[in-house]
């Protein structure tokens, strides 16, 4: 029996208008607040600097979740499940693609912040141009690799069916533009670096914006299915990157096109590997905890590893956006020689991720059931989800300090303590965890592995981290 969607349209258009209207107001009320909160990485005070770089990353982040939520609702209910079938199938393929663009931006943002910092534009300029032309070099070379063998390269992640089929025509449609939507990730690290957090937040919200409005437009009154929403997001991400070189670069922007050279790719590739490395390592992570937990429990296990994963996500957001507001400043006092200053911030957002960490502790141990029954009305699902959410998220506190080092050493340049601190919690330790205690004790030995990674991955952390500190009082 075939359900008909009609009832449904106008209730997914009137939400799709009011997320393009919060979008409007957001990217208005972004303009003013850029304006009026202009820093200086090397003079503001320390509380008030990490703020203003850290809430309007914190609020990128919030509103690119809010987008993918309302994206997944409006394909879901104005096209169908196959339709999201589809975009989980070809999620690796933007994934890996968008791995580079973290790759060269976080590359090029810890040269760019310590080269603002000690006054030498050129190097800046240098380290802009070379990073961005060898980012869209690589990945058109990609794009074209994968229109030339879309059915073979689609094979590698699974079966041959509709659901492939839905993600060949949605990167039939988006691949093309592969060069817009790394483009768009790499200028909102570049702004970040130079302090820019407002404009980076203005770039993502208006992206957004556009994605939104062409989503209803392309999906809802022309039809276009699942290639409508693939030509809304590059559509959007284009938008997104006009803006970005409009403020970067030009009269009004801070770089200058130059001359590409091979040395600072030399430097700028094993900075950025971390984050690469990360990014490509989560979605490992996730397919192989999928894989046991379907293996040895089933698919509910699996149902409430994904409420998990979701919840983590959202208490992950702002001790991420923490840490994206600390890295500039950190690369500008550490380019300056600026050593108090550096000790200083580094105890700043240590103290205030384990404050975070700990309020988010608290509400996950004492508020499991009314958390988790925001995300399911399913209540032997959330009887069973409560206790393993519990455990995962026991060590929440100690993810942010993890993730300060790693961000730390890769804003100073020591690509290779950044690489063990961003790899050493889910490669080195959580995968090796993950295989050899779920084979002894099934779904409790995989859900444990998590706070044992994390605890194991801050001990390094905080190691490194005091070794620095002791240092740089010394200094």
């Amino acid at each position: 029996m075939q359900v008909s969607h009609e009832n449904e349209l106008p209730s997914i258009g009137m939400y799709r208008l009011r997320f393009s209207r919060c979008f409007w107001f957001a990217f208005f009320v972004f303009l003013a607040y850029d304006t009026a909160m202009r820093t200086n990485l090397g003079k503001d005070s320390l509380p008030s600097l990490l703020a203003k770089l850290s809430i309007p990353s914190m609020i990128a982040l919030f509103s690119a979740s809010l987008y993918t939520i309302a994206d997944t609702i409006f394909l879901g209910r104005a096209v169908g499940s196959t339709a999201l079938a589809g975009l989980g199938f070809a999620s690796p393929i933007q994934l890996f693609l968008v791995a580079f663009a973290q790759l060269f931006g976080a590359g090029a943002a810890s040269i760019i912040s310590r080269s603002l910092g000690k006054g030498d534009q050129d190097q800046a300029n240098r380290a802009f141009s070379t990073a961005l032309l060898t980012l869209l070099l690589t990945v058109s070379l990609l794009a074209v690799v994968f229109l030339a063998l879309p059915h073979f390269i689609l094979s590698w992640f699974g079966p041959n069916g509709e659901t492939s089929e839905q993600a060949l025509h949605y990167l039939s449609v988006l691949i093309p533009f592969t060069p817009f939507f790394c483009a768009s990730t790499f200028l909102s690290a570049t702004l970040r670096a130079e302090g820019k957090a407002g404009k980076a937040l203005v770039l993502l919200l208006l992206g957004n914006m556009v994605n939104i409005v062409l989503d209803s437009i392309f999906i809802l009154s022309l039809g276009l299915g699942i290639r409508g929403a693939a030509l809304a997001t590059g559509l959007g991400h284009l938008v997104a990157v006009g803006y970005g070189m409009h403020s970067l670069v030009g009269n009004k922007g801070t770089f200058s096109w130059t001359k590409p050279t091979s040395v600072l790719l030399k430097e700028i590739l094993p900075l950025g590997l971390p984050t690469w490395i990360r990014q490509v390592g989560t979605g490992a992570v996730i397919a192989l905890v999928n894989s046991l937990l379907l293996e040895s429990t089933g698919p509910d296990a699996v149902a409430s590893y994904t409420l998990i994963t979701q919840i983590s996500i959202l208490c992950y957001l702002p001790l991420s956006a923490l840490v994206m507001g600390f890295a500039p400043i950190a690369g500008y006092s550490y380019g300056a020689q600026d050593m108090k200053r550096l000790a200083s911030l580094i105890k700043l957002s240590a103290g205030v991720q384990l404050g975070l960490g700990a309020l988010f502790l608290l509400a996950l141990q004492g508020f499991a059931s009314p958390i988790l029954s925001m995300f399911t009305k399913d209540t032997s699902l959330i009887a069973s989800t409560r206790v393993p959410m519990r455990v995962v998220l026991s060590t929440i506190p100690l993810v942010g300090i993890q993730s300060l080092g790693a961000s730390y050493f890769q804003s100073i340049g020591k690509s290779m303590q950044s690489l063990l601190l961003w790899t050493s919690r889910q490669f080195l330790l959580l995968l090796p965890l993950v295989l050899f205690l779920s084979s002894s004790f099934g779904s409790w030995g995989i859900w444990v592995s998590f706070p044992l990674s994390d605890l194991l991955a801050v001990i390094l952390a905080i190691g490194w981290l005091h070794r620095e500190l002791s240092n740089l009082q010394k200094s």
